[in-house]
This record gives structure tokens, sequence and C-alpha cells, in this order.
């Protein structure tokens, strides 16, 4: 990588209309790519520039990242980069293969009715999206149909819950989106999930939450291990 390529490397500029959560997104997506590494201090006036927001604005969305645990704060450094490493990712997997389990369960043991059809609602608008072929419009539906898994449940303590998780599974669904970019699978992947919950069938829950969440943690490490091929080889 040239001189000039390494200093423009890092997160790029956002749109003030977006303020926190377009901050929030852009130094996610720039751990996950490397441009920010492991243990790197983050220099707020000069990412602040980068980004094109004010400092209180940057710290707003530094205090989440520290705490869905992508950020750290150090005695005598600051803040931080985590390390994302093997670990980092199947731990996460299976903090959520079972809460995620709990939630799809307690969906299905559905009383009167209501869990389901705000299941099928978020499940037509994910479809809708895909039919679109709108891109940010099926990601956000993406999030939205598991964000629905957890709050349906109506277990109070998943909904307290889901902010740390969402942040995973957001990971999880860019890694997809940018590695691989195939809406139709991801269309069938989640069509036999909705059918499992909806089904009702323990088990078979269980079964498929186990599924869909191990495929995304290891396309994750998959990523990582070929950016650590790429940097060896380089």
């Amino acid at each position: 990588m040239s001189e000039h390529a390494a200093q423009a490397a890092g997160p790029r500029p956002v749109s003030t209309q977006t303020r926190r959560g377009a901050v929030v997104d852009e130094l996610r997506r720039a751990i996950m790519a490397g441009e920010l590494k492991a243990g790197q201090p983050l220099r707020e006036v000069h990412i602040a520039s980068q980004l094109g927001v004010s400092r209180p604005t940057l710290r707003e969305a530094i205090y989440q990242l520290i705490h869905e645990g992508l950020l750290e704060q150090q005695p005598y450094r600051g803040v931080i980069v985590t390390a994302i490493d093997e670990k980092f990712i199947t731990d996460t997997a299976a903090v959520r293969v079972a809460l995620e389990t709990l939630a799809a369960r307690a969906l299905a043991d559905d009383p009167d009715g209501s869990r389901r059809a705000r299941l099928q609602s978020v499940w037509e608008e994910y479809r809708a999206a895909h039919r679109a072929q709108d891109s940010g419009r099926l990601h956000q539906a993406h999030i939205a149909l598991h964000r629905t898994i957890w709050d349906a449940s109506d277990n109070a303590m998943l909904k307290r819950i889901w902010p740390t998780v969402e942040a995973q599974i957001n990971l999880a669904i860019t890694v997809d989106e940018s590695t691989r970019s195939d809406p139709d699978r991801a269309l069938h992947v989640h069509e036999r999930l909705i059918d499992a919950i909806l089904g009702g069938d323990p088990d078979t829950i269980a079964a498929e939450v186990e599924r869909h969440t191990r495929a995304s943690a290891d396309e994750l490490l998959e990523m990582i291990a070929e950016r650590q091929r790429t940097a060896d080889e380089g």
C-alpha cells in the first residue's frame, strides 16, 4: 500500500443528517475492515475531522462501541480498538444461539397469535425489500426481522440485552453483504428460520437458530483469516 493510500485509509466522512448512528456504523466498518487496528488508540480530534462530526457526537458513538465490546477504555492509553479474534466471535455466537433460541421458542409459544402476526409482518417487509432489490432497505429489514424475534418474545431481559446483540448481528450482516452479496441465498436461509419458528417445534427451532448463527460466525472468521493471509503475503 502506498503512503498516500495508507494515509487515506480509515473512517470516511458521514452525513451530518445521520449523526451518531452513521458514526457508529462507520467506525464499526473501519474496525472490521482492519482500517482501525486492534490495540490502536483512537485519536478523537483526527477521527472527528475525518468523519466530519463534532467531538461530542464522536464520543457518543465511542461510548456505544465500548458497550458493544468493539472498543475498550484502558488506563493511561484511553480508548483503544478491541482485538476481534476467534474467541470473541465464537463466544458471541454461543451467547446468540442460547438467547435467540430462547426468544424464538417464546415467540412460537403464542397464546393469542399476536406474536406470530408481528413476525409475519416483518417477514413480509423482508420479502418486499428483496423483490425491490433495494440493498439498504433489505439490510434494515434483516435487522428488524431479528429484532422482532427478540422483542415479540415478551421477555423483559431479552429486550434489555438486544441492543448489544444487535451490534453483533449487524456485523454478521455487513460481512455477508460485503463478501458474498447473495440476496437470494439470504432469503432462503431466513425462510427456513421463519418456517421453523412458525412451525412451533422447539427442537426444530433450536436447530435452525444454531445453524443460522454458526454460519454467520464462520463467515466472519473466514473474512478475518483472509485479511490476515493478505497481510502476511504483503
